[in-house]
C-alpha cells in the first residue's frame, strides 16, 4: 500500500513520552502503511521531542519522524532511515504523543 497524502502536511513538533506504565521511551515503528522502517538505538526517551508530519490509517495518528530532540539535550537533528511513531500505544504505555508544555 502506497503511503497517502498526510492529514496537513505541515511539519508538527509533539512531546513523546508514555502516560502509563514505567518505560523510558517508546521504540520506532515501522510505516503503517508499507511495513517499511527500521529500528536502531536512537529511539526516543521520555520527553523527547518529534518533529513529523501527521498521517491516518484506519482512524488512527501515525507521525512520519523527521528530527528528534532528545529529552535534556537542545536542537533538533534527523532522524536515520524511516521512522515512525504512533499517537496511541493502548495498553502499552496509554497515550504516546503530546501537545509540548509550553
Amino acid at each position: 500500500m502506497a503511503e497517502p497524502k498526510p492529514v496537513t502536511g505541515e511539519m508538527e513538533v509533539w512531546d513523546c513520552r508514555v502516560s502509563s506504565g514505567s518505560c523510558s521511551g517508546i521504540f520506532w515503528r515501522k510505516n503503517p502503511f508499507t511495513g517499511n522502517g527500521d529500528s536502531g538505538n536512537d529511539w526516543p526517551r521520555n520527553g523527547a521531542l518529534l518533529k513529523g508530519v501527521v498521517y491516518e490509517k484506519d482512524g488512527e495518528k501515525h507521525l512520519k519522524v523527521a528530527e528528534i530532540q532528545q529529552a535534556g539535550t537542545s536542537g533538533f537533528v534527523p532522524v536515520n532511515g524511516e521512522k515512525w511513531m504512533p499517537f496511541e500505544g493502548g495498553s502499552n504505555g496509554g497515550t504516546w504523543l503530546h501537545v509540548p508544555k509550553q
